[in-house]
C-alpha cells in the first residue's frame, strides 16, 4: 500500500515525542507513589501501558527510517533513469 512520504516524515517526530512523554509520565508516577497505595491490577496496567509506549516509540523510529530509505531509493532511481535516458540519447547520435 503506497503511503505519502511527507506525511510519514512529518508524523514520526510527534509519535516519538508522545511515546516518550507517556514513558516519562509513568516513570514519574511510579517514583511519586508508594507501592502500598496501588493495587496489583493497576500496576499491571501501568506496566502494559509502558511496554506499549516503548513499542510505539520503536515503531515510529523504524517507520521514520523506512520513509528515509524510500526517499533515498527514489532519488537513486531517478538518477539511474537519467543515466539510462542519457545513454539512449548518446546511442542515437553515434
Amino acid at each position: 500500500m503506497p503511503f505519502p512520504l511527507g506525511a510519514v516524515l512529518a508524523a514520526a517526530p510527534g509519535v516519538i515525542s508522545a511515546a516518550a512523554d507517556i514513558i516519562t509520565a509513568i516513570k514519574t508516577r511510579k517514583k511519586n507513589t508508594s507501592p502500598t497505595s496501588e493495587t496489583s491490577k493497576l500496576q499491571e496496567l501501568e506496566e502494559l501501558l509502558e511496554k506499549q509506549a516503548q513499542v510505539l516509540e520503536e515503531l515510529a523510529k523504524n517507520n521514520g527510517q523506512l520513509a528515509e530509505a524510500v526517499r533515498n531509493n527514489r532519488i537513486i532511481t531517478m538518477f539511474s533513469i537519467g543515466i539510462a535516458i542519457g545513454a539512449v540519447i548518446v546511442s542515437l547520435f553515434f
